[in-house]
């Protein structure tokens, strides 16, 4: 009998951890610097894979331009070029893969003057509200799901 319970309560706990099926948003997003890899538009949410890309910067020449840090605490800190850097709040929830920034304050610069791809980063960050990716990437689609933002682990880029 004590088999029994030891098998059953063995099986509960493997259909508890097996059955989560939520994401690990300290794991993905938190304690990195995520580096601006394109923007891309697709058609198909549950493979973003065949995005095509809208503007491509995979150039790398400036890793400290196009960047997002996603702390634990919920602090999102944006480095654009130009010297401009933000500062709002991060939240997601990871069952249903929503994310969104709140409460944007400029620490430097004036998002007002980006150009290119600080512009279009800084326009479409006002519109993030769902993600894609693990801890090497992440995707952040508006509420469309048919466009993105993909960003790679910044220490993934340095060489």
């Amino acid at each position: 009998m004590k088999l029994h319970r030891l098998l059953l309560a063995s099986w509960c706990i493997l259909l508890t951890i097996g059955c989560n099926k939520e994401d690990d948003l300290e794991g993905i997003f938190a304690g990195k610097i995520w580096h601006l890899a394109g923007f891309y538009s697709t058609t198909d949410w549950d493979n973003p894979n065949m995005g095509t890309p809208i503007n491509d910067y995979n150039s790398h020449n400036d890793l400290t331009a196009y960047n997002i840090e996603l702390m634990v605490d919920g602090i999102a800190v944006v480095t654009l070029p130009e010297g401009c850097q933000l500062q709002g709040r991060w939240e997601a929830d990871g069952k249903n893969r929503t994310f969104s920034f709140s409460e944007w304050k400029t620490v430097t610069g004036d998002p007002k003057r980006l150009t290119k791809f600080g512009k279009q980063m800084y326009d479409e960050l006002l519109k993030v509200s769902y993600y894609q990716g693990d801890s090497n990437y992440i995707r952040l689609f508006d509420g469309s799901r048919r466009y993105f933002m993909q960003f790679g682990d910044l220490s993934k880029f340095k060489k």
